[in-house]
């Protein structure tokens, strides 16, 4: 064994529990409920990482099941460092390594928290740290080990979450005035609190025509949204049709929305940049025109995430009007390029390790229901209006997003109906299928999205179906 992997004590304690020797060298604690197991490679593989990411913290691995028998079941692959998912469902659990002081293996060992718990709140700790000029520096030191190490005795709902809290310190970092509490599905709900004076959202929706479906988008938004401090700017690209255009003159007159005239050839990227520029609020939402609410509280919690510092992109959860999930965040690679998380589950599904109840962080969300601060739309040049002028355009916006730093979210309280592809023709001949090709190959080019894994998602996952199967 070497000196780094001398430093990894793996200890059991209290009346499951047997605690091996404490001495003031170790570094790495790992904490193992008895009935649980670790791979035999799991050393080689920790130290391997350590030598890789030696200013690492925290060292966490997928983690396995066995039943009764001792058979191995339900593997638990898990993305790389996700905040948010971490704060709602604890993903990280206990299936890791943790540096820490004797004084904090004490406090542990006090038994005041659950074992659980107190790594929660350590692994928030860790994450919420910042340097001396304010960078938050936490997550660089949090790694995972996309390997099963670790093989857990017991059933699934013998790790649920029900006794994780977050501390008070941990709290005022998060800039959160209570204790979050578990909602119906088992994750934390955090309702992230909105500045005292609302900001004005400027809600851009482009459109040709499609009097039905624009009418139920802006009908469900008046009537149904709880947040009221924004605006409404439809963007009418060349319609032709009397009775959308009557309907738009109609709109003009309502004092929370502006139609605006965009007489070029559709260019989805350029329309929502037009429109960007004369918008008032400081908040932008890109919204399809098939986009209906079902909820009131939408925009709400959508707002309340892209205010929160750190933040870039905010998505909503959208279904098809059959019900069936359309959109829960993006993940990148699917089919050489993109595609979306869960497609066509069902409405009430938990997901893949419960990732369709939980806040999470996604490598991008769509531009169907998507609110960004202005500030940083501009900061990212917008949507590319050049390469991108029907496809992958929020997919490029999004990854912009989080290479200058920003983390998107994608919130599962936020849900809206997206008719999808109602109004606008197949992608699958003639000119339309060849520009489709060139932004693929623009997206494989810029954005590596057919080599480099994206740290939401699990390398040992297929790339082939959005459901996050094991490959074939």
């Amino acid at each position: 064994m070497s000196s780094q992997q001398s430093d990894i004590i793996a200890w059991q304690f209290a009346d499951d529990y047997i605690c091996s020797e404490i001495t003031p060298e170790c570094c790495y604690w790992s904490f193992i409920h008895a009935g649980d197991r670790l791979a035999a490679n799991t050393f080689a593989h920790l130290s391997a990482a350590m030598e890789q990411r030696p200013e690492a913290q925290i060292f966490y691995s997928d983690h396995d099941y066995l039943n009764l028998v001792g058979e191995r079941s339900l593997p638990q692959f898990k993305p790389s460092w996700n905040f948010d998912l971490q704060l709602t469902t604890n993903y990280v659990g206990t299936t890791g390594f943790w540096q820490l002081t004797l004084e904090q293996l004490s406090d542990i060992l006090s038994g005041r928290d659950t074992i659980r718990c107190a790594l929660y709140n350590l692994t928030t700790a860790c994450a919420l740290a910042t340097s001396d000029s304010g960078e938050v520096t936490g997550s660089k030191k949090i790694v995972h080990i996309p390997r099963v190490l670790f093989r857990l005795g017991g059933q699934p709902n013998s790790t649920l979450n029900d006794d994780v809290t977050l501390t008070p310190d941990n709290l005022i970092s998060l800039g959160l005035p209570e204790q979050p509490l578990f909602d119906e599905h088992g994750c934390l709900r955090i309702h992230w609190p909105l500045p005292d004076e609302k900001p004005l959202v400027s809600l851009i929706i482009p459109t040709k025509n499609a009097l039905k479906l624009v009418k139920t988008c802006i009908n469900s938004i008046l009537e149904k949204s709880d947040y009221d401090n924004f605006e409404i700017l439809l963007v009418d690209n060349q319609s032709d049709d009397s009775a959308s255009l009557k309907y738009f003159e109609q709109l003009n007159q309502h004092p929370k929305i502006r139609v605006l005239r965009y007489d070029q050839p559709f260019n989805y990227s350029a329309i929502n940049n037009f429109a960007v520029e004369q918008a008032q609020g400081e908040i932008i939402a890109l919204v399809n025109n098939d986009i209906e609410v079902i909820d009131g509280n939408w925009l709400t919690e959508m707002v309340s995430h892209a205010v929160r510092p750190g933040v870039g992109c905010a998505g909503a959860k959208l279904f098809y009007s059959d019900n069936t999930i359309q959109h829960a965040g993006v993940i990148i690679g699917y089919g050489g390029v993109a595609g979306h998380a869960h497609k066509h589950f069902p409405m009430h599904h938990p997901g893949y390790m419960n990732r369709l109840q939980a806040v999470q962080n996604f490598s991008a969300v769509t531009a169907a229901c998507l609110v960004v601060k202005k500030d940083i739309y501009h900061q990212v040049g917008g949507l590319n209006e050049r390469d991108l002028t029907v496809a992958f355009n929020d997919v490029d916006f999004c990854l912009k997003v989080q290479a200058a730093g920003y983390r998107n979210v994608w919130t599962p309280y936020a849900r809206l109906y997206h008719h999808e592809s109602v109004s606008r023709g197949s992608d699958q001949s003639g000119a339309k299928l060849k520009r489709f090709e060139a932004e693929i190959n623009y997206m494989k080019t810029t954005w590596k999205t057919d080599i480099l894994p994206d740290p939401a998602y699990n390398p040992n996952l297929t790339l082939k179906r959005e459901d996050f199967s094991l490959p074939e």
